[in-house]
Formats: structure tokens, sequence, C-alpha cells
């Protein structure tokens, strides 16, 4: 297929220049007070502009052996490599552009999540599963800690008893157990893949999930940031930042255990990253049912690491087993661009202006914080992550109040700055992590 296109354009560009010439004639030709209006970008999209049918150029789309040589083919569209191969590749200098086995590697991970299917799989890519064996017992311990002191609540992915999740898995398991961390974190495909897709200084984040039997598949979504967004959010972010979005972070799994289709390993649409309204189109009924007959499912061993784009639309299985806990170590890995060059203490300037926002929207008979909007948005976060996901968890795919949300919500209340400063200390403590 790749060659048949790459073949068609020949005399296509014949025509095509000596048409682009002539245009430059007459174009150049013409009055200078004579103006072509630019096109217009989409400023924003809507759920209603996106049809099932729209999906099925893409969806119907075959992945080739020779398009990624160094991978070891595809199942289900979904890429393999080898882990022994990677690290061979990877032991021939540092991670950086002058090192040419690995700028190969690196551009053929590039096209596999951004233009390809979206997911790959390095297979052994964790070789140590006595390793593995002592890290899984470190999370065990910590999730009965906190099932014990939490008595049983659930998550936002699934209702108490069915799942067994760790938030901040990353710092717990470092304070915890640094010895421990530093030899499982010191794993070279793990930073291979994250430097290729997000360059260097990237920032690793991770959640554990043990999905026990019996537990249900989730619906199929897109992940941060955007995915954790509602429609009427999503569609207020411009067209180009929904495809920017996919190059700020980078999703994987780690298995800790043998993940046979019957335990319900992660499902996936390859492709679906490249759907223009893949955002917003995850939640649409027909969609979901679509999702259902087309999803692409791997098994996977112990040690395996799934990596993908976090705009391909993706959901976990159901877990069918007798006895599989499904345990994967969920790693979410976050450019270094996302976050301002300065510092600054937005809990202090908060309280600093609030009175003023109190005064202005008590003024004249406004009566309203959306007189002061702009104010707002330059003074508190609207963003609500980071932030400690045990104590701030997200309820679905909306995201906990933000900064901006409690700005908002004293405004609407009035109430006292005294009061304010009170709301201020209680958001700040919840995000913090002790």
């Amino acid at each position: 297929m790749m060659l048949n296109v790459l073949r068609q354009p020949l005399a296509f560009s014949r025509r095509f220049s000596v048409s682009l010439s002539r245009s430059c004639f007459v174009s150049c030709s013409r009055s200078s007070s004579s103006h072509t209006k630019s096109p217009k970008h989409a400023l924003k999209l809507q759920p209603e502009q996106q049809r099932i049918s729209s999906f099925f150029p893409l969806d119907s789309k075959n992945t080739f052996a020779t398009d990624f040589p160094l991978s070891e083919g595809n199942l289900s569209n979904i890429v393999l490599y080898d882990g022994d191969k990677v690290r061979s590749h990877l032991s021939t200098g540092p991670q950086t552009s002058t090192n040419e086995a690995y700028n190969d590697l690196a551009s053929e991970w590039i096209r596999v999540l951004d233009s390809g299917p979206g997911v790959l799989v390095v297979k052994n890519a964790f070789e140590d599963h006595d390793l593995l064996d002592e890290v899984t017992e470190a999370f065990d311990v910590i999730i009965e800690e906190e099932e014990a002191a939490q008595e049983g609540s659930g998550d936002h992915f699934s209702a108490a008893g069915n799942n067994s999740r760790i938030w901040n898995a990353q710092e717990k398991l470092c304070v915890n157990n640094p010895g421990l961390f530093v030899r499982y974190m010191n794993n070279p495909i793990l930073t291979s893949v994250s430097r290729s897709w997000l360059g260097p200084d990237f920032q690793v984040t991770s959640q554990v999930n043990s999905s026990h039997p019996g537990s249900a598949a989730q619906d199929p979504h897109c992940d941060y940031h955007l995915g954790f967004r509602s429609n009427e959010q999503v569609v207020e972010y411009p067209a180009h930042v929904h495809k920017m979005s996919q190059y700020l972070t980078l999703q994987g799994a780690i298995a800790h255990v043998d993940m046979p289709l019957e335990s319900g390993p992660t499902t996936f649409l390859p492709y679906s990253q490249n759907f223009e309204r893949n955002y917003l189109t995850w939640r649409d009924p027909e969609f979901i049912e679509y999702y259902k007959m087309r999803n692409c499912q791997l098994p996977l061993d112990k040690g395996d690491a799934v990596f993908f784009n976090p705009g391909l639309i993706h959901a976990a299985g159901d877990n069918l087993s007798e006895n599989v806990d499904r345990l994967a170590n969920l790693v979410q890995v976050s450019s270094a661009f996302g976050q301002p060059m300065e510092t600054l203490d937005r809990y202090r300037m908060c309280k600093a202006a609030y009175p003023k926002m109190l005064e202005l929207v008590n003024s004249e008979g406004h009566g309203d914080p959306a007189y002061i909007l702009a104010a707002i948005e330059c003074c508190a976060l609207g963003n609500a992550f980071p932030t400690n996901l045990d104590k701030d968890t997200p309820q679905g795919s909306s995201p906990p109040p933000s900064m901006k949300d409690k700005v908002w919500e004293a405004l609407m209340m009035k109430i006292t700055p005294y009061e304010f400063g009170q709301w201020m200390d209680a958001h700040k403590e919840l995000r913090e992590t002790v």
C-alpha cells in the first residue's frame, strides 16, 4: 500500500509543477491591491461533526512488518519488539542524537506512536522477574495498608472491591523502599521509549492497578490531558490543542504477572489517535458499540511493557479469569514542557487578591464573578492536576475541583476573606502528598 502511494504522485507532480508555475505567474501579474483570504483554521471541534463512518479509512488500515523493520512484526496491529534486541541496540552508546543505533530505534518508535498504530509492546522489557516479584510484594503491602485505612473505598475506574489501586505509586515505592525503587526504575527501555516520544528531561509518575477476577471492562476512553475533561470542557480547547495534547504525555504499562486474554489486558483501537475528534467521540453510545466490535487485544507476559499514545482510544478488558489478579504498573510520562518557567505561590496570590475580587463583584451591582474572569484566570490555576489522587480523587472522567473552581465558588457564595483563606488552606492540603 505504501509503495503504491509513493509511486503514484510522479506524473501528478509534473502536472502540478506546471500548474503551480502558471498560477504563480498569474498571481504575480495581478494588482497588488488584490488579496486572497487565508483559509480559516477550525477553532472548535464539535462531537456531532464526527460520524462512525469517518473512522473507516483509519480503522481499515493494516500494519506490515516492513513498515517497522526493527520490530518483530505485529499482532492485531500492535507492534512487537524483542526486549533483548532493544537492549542490544541501546548498549551501543548514549540515548542521544549522536547515537545512530538509538536514533534508528527512536525514529521508528515515533512513527509507531504518531502516524502508525499508536501502540507498541516490548516483550520482556523487564527481564529480572525476581525483581518484579519483589516490587509486586512491596505494592501488595501498600495496597493492604491503604485498603485497611480506607475501609474499601473504590476509585474512578471501578467500584470498591473490583480493583485495588495505588495512586502515586512512584513516590510511595521510592520513599518506602528506595533501594528496590532504584533497581526497578533503572530500566533503559522505559527511559528510551520515553525519550524518543517526549525528548529529554521527562517526568515519570505511575499508578498501580490490580484488577481482580470478575472485574468489568472499562468504557473506551482517551487519557490525560484532554481525556480527563468532559465534552463541554473539551470543545473549549482549539482544534490544534487536541493534536498537541498527544505530544505532551506517553502512556505505559508494566505487566507484573502473566496476563492471558481471559484476564482482560488492555484493548486498543489502533490508529484511533489520528481521529480528528477522538477526545470528543469516545463517550458516544454508538461509538462504544463500534469499539466493542473493532478493538484489538494482546495477551501479555510478566515483564512485558506496553507504550501508547494518550490519544489512542483504549480500555481495560473484562477479567473473566478464575484466579488472575491482573496487576500492572501504569506509567505516565510527561514532557519537560508541561510546566511554567517560574515558581508562583498561587494560593498566596489568591488569598491576597480575593478581597479585591469580592469588592469588584459586589460593586456597581455586578454580582457575577464573570465580570472579573480574566483576573481569576491570571491568578488561580485552572488545571486540577497535578494533585494527590488518594485524597483529591476524580469522579468518573471529570477532574476534581481546581483552584480556579474554588475561587469562582467562593465569589458566587460571597464568603468572607477569612473563610476563603481557610478554603485555600484546605485545598492546598488536599493536594499535598504529606
